[in-house]
């Protein structure tokens, strides 16, 4: 999947500056990934380049969610590819830019890939504007395979996380296929949850 490519103005930029000199005179990429803890769909890393307020990002697939390409953590590898993709797009290099990157495990081979590439990051808790952007990129997946339009309003956690499951419930065999089904809760619980008839109070 290609890298998608978007601008996004009217941001406060200085409130992502690094301050401890590392890759000083360079300027900033954030890195971030939405939809890792979600049921459906599989995950999208996205990148801001904090001075032009350039935002793209790519999609791993939820085939690495699922059984066999998950328990060799591959996603990790098509996460360091999509990075690689959105660098080479915006002609991001460790000559002009240093990285502030989420701590999540989803960028372990990414931080080794930077450290061979010669880049200076940190890991950061990674906020608006990318936080908000990416967010939006993952619910334009999820309407893209029909969830409902709400899915917009309901906050990240565990609201959004029994939405999209009650939604895989109402048609659990034309929907599992959108599911991260690698996890041993899947397995133990909410498979088992898919098929049960709504309880009848008498």
């Amino acid at each position: 999947m290609q890298p998608k490519n978007k601008i996004y103005n009217g941001f406060d930029q200085n409130s992502s500056a690094m301050s401890d000199g590392i890759g000083e005179g360079l300027k900033v990429v954030q890195i971030d990934d939405a939809g890792i803890g979600s049921p459906v769909g599989g995950a999208v890393i996205g990148m801001l380049d904090v001075e032009t307020s350039a935002f793209s990002y790519g999609m791993i697939d939820v085939e690495y969610f699922q059984d066999g390409k998950y328990a060799a953590r591959e996603y990790q590898n098509r996460t360091v590819e999509i990075v690689d993709d959105l660098f080479q797009s915006a002609g991001i290099t460790s000559e002009t830019h240093r990285v502030e990157i989420c701590s999540g495990h989803i960028f372990d081979r990414v931080r080794i890939w930077l450290d061979d590439g010669g880049y200076s990051w940190k890991s950061v808790k990674i906020e608006d504007p990318l936080q908000f952007l990416i967010e939006d990129s993952f619910s334009d997946y999820l309407v893209s395979i029909g969830v409902p339009e709400k899915i917009r309003k309901i906050e990240v956690g565990r609201d959004q996380f029994m939405y999209l499951f009650n939604w895989v419930k109402e048609d659990p065999d034309n929907r599992v296929r959108y599911c991260k089904t690698n996890g041993s809760k899947w397995k133990t619980k909410w498979s088992q949850r898919l098929y049960e008839k709504p309880r009848v109070r008498t």
